[in-house]
């Protein structure tokens, strides 16, 4: 599985952070994150600090090192990336801090030959830490025309009702609003789901932020598309509906992302008030009869008329906080969110979908 971006740019960056303080000459050795090892050579000139931090991807150096005491500081450049560094030396012992998007992340480093075992301390997860804010996919302008529903379709939603839907909290008859054509959210009686259940699929769907939305971020118009409902709540692996358009956000939260694993190829985002469509492709994951994965699950998911994931690999299911996982499931329906912002509520129409 790929690090997150936080967590490779902060392992790339921490060797460096080993310099300072004391006699910090020579070499350091620890781990960072997820037990990621590193090796750190360093040289303290006065309150100058210089050196290199060792990893796989080769050495890096340390810029505008400077030391204070015990205590120093520096950044290094990772991707076009500058990221600043403070920690301090005590002993034969190295304690790094780094503050990236307001996440800290720490780690511990012995000096090579002392008594201390390096370790990197146990640190509870964040929403942060799995956020991606960067490659930033492309902006790029989307056709206008959406895709009917072939003969073979199992029209999931035509306009006129909500035979197909259940409330997912209790299975009750699912209670969003439909008018002149539309549905939409309903954010009080929460997410609702199809009766039928599905393993591979082909799925048509079309959304719509409104006109006048406001607020920023991901309390814009925040929906999802759960590609397989596994359970109550969120569970599941989540298609992202948010306002892209010119609404900046971390890029694994985008619209058109699987919801902080797959930044989307390209922004194909319309302006809020314009009818958005989905066609997604999906391949559900298969298990071994002890629950191991035996096929991950992948997706392909083109947004007005573009490619934004090409058949994209899952890491497991749908998380906010902390890494995906895969749970063992065979079928599963297909669920709308009802996200707890804020915003005012968007719509969906003219949903449908053929199993594969």
């Amino acid at each position: 599985m790929k690090k997150t971006l936080i967590t490779s740019i902060f392992i790339a960056f921490l060797g460096i952070t080993t310099l300072l303080a004391g006699p910090i000459d020579g070499k350091w050795t620890g781990k960072i994150a997820d037990d990621y090892a590193l090796v750190l050579n360093l040289k303290a000139e006065g309150n100058k600090l210089t050196g290199t931090i060792g990893n796989n991807d080769g050495d890096l150096p340390i810029n505008d090192g400077k030391v204070n005491g015990n205590e120093f500081s520096f950044t290094t450049e990772y991707q076009g990336n500058k990221l600043p560094i403070k920690g301090r030396v005590e002993g034969e012992k190295l304690y790094l801090s780094v503050d990236y998007n307001g996440t800290e992340l720490t780690g511990t480093f012995t000096k090579q030959g002392g008594s201390a075992t390096a370790s990197a301390p146990e640190r509870k997860m964040k929403p942060e830490d799995t956020e991606a804010w960067n490659p930033v996919p492309k902006v790029i302008t989307p056709g206008k025309t959406p895709l009917d529903a072939p003969s073979d379709a199992i029209i999931l939603f035509d306009g006129k009702n909500l035979d197909q839907w259940v409330s997912v909290k209790d299975k009750s008859p699912a209670q969003w609003t439909v008018k002149n054509g539309v549905l939409t959210v309903n954010k009080a009686v929460g997410n609702i789901e199809t009766k039928r259940a599905f393993k591979n699929y082909q799925l048509h769907i079309e959304w719509k932020i409104p006109e006048k939305i406001t607020l920023t971020g991901q309390s814009r118009g925040n929906s999802g598309i759960f590609l397989a409902s596994t359970g109550p709540g969120d569970a599941g692996y989540e298609l992202q509906v948010l306002d892209s358009y010119e609404n900046k956000t971390y890029s694994n939260g985008q619209a058109g992302s699987i919801y902080k694993q797959g930044i989307p190829l390209a922004n194909a985002s319309k302006k809020p008030g314009e009818w958005q469509v989905y066609d997604v492709i999906w391949t559900a994951p298969t298990f071994n009869a002890d629950g191991s994965v035996q096929t991950p699950a992948h997706v392909t998911v083109i947004h007005n008329g573009a490619v934004v994931q090409n058949n994209f690999e899952l890491k497991g299911e749908t998380v906010y906080i902390g890494q995906p996982q895969y749970k063992k499931y065979d079928s599963a329906p297909i669920k709308l969110q009802a996200h707890g912002d804020p915003s005012e509520p968007i719509s969906f129409r003219n949903i449908w979908v053929r199993e594969l």
